[in-house]
């Protein structure tokens, strides 16, 4: 996995739309080639859902509490073509 140095904002993921996911606090991020990221939160912090801009979009900031979290990403199976698609927000 590639570790990043401790960062202030981190956008997490981007929906198809134009809005995201964005972490703001101290914390380190470890990214692996899966669906899987580690995340270090050194301190309690703040998940935004957000415009590129930085605006509100859909539901109030979430907290974070300090620790070691791990995200992954959602996917469906279809069982009648047996395709994996990742799940967009």
């Amino acid at each position: 996995m590639k570790k990043t140095p401790i960062k202030k904002s981190h956008t997490l993921l981007k929906g198809e739309g134009i809005n995201q996911h964005t972490l703001y606090g101290k914390f380190g991020i470890e990214e692996g080639k899966s669906d899987l990221m580690e995340l270090s939160v050194k301190e309690d912090s703040v998940l935004k859902h957000e415009t590129p801009s930085g605006e509100f979009a859909e539901h109030q900031a979430l907290k974070i509490e300090q620790g070691e979290w791990i995200m992954g990403r959602q996917v469906e199976y279809n069982p009648f073509d047996k395709k994996v698609t990742r799940v967009w927000d």
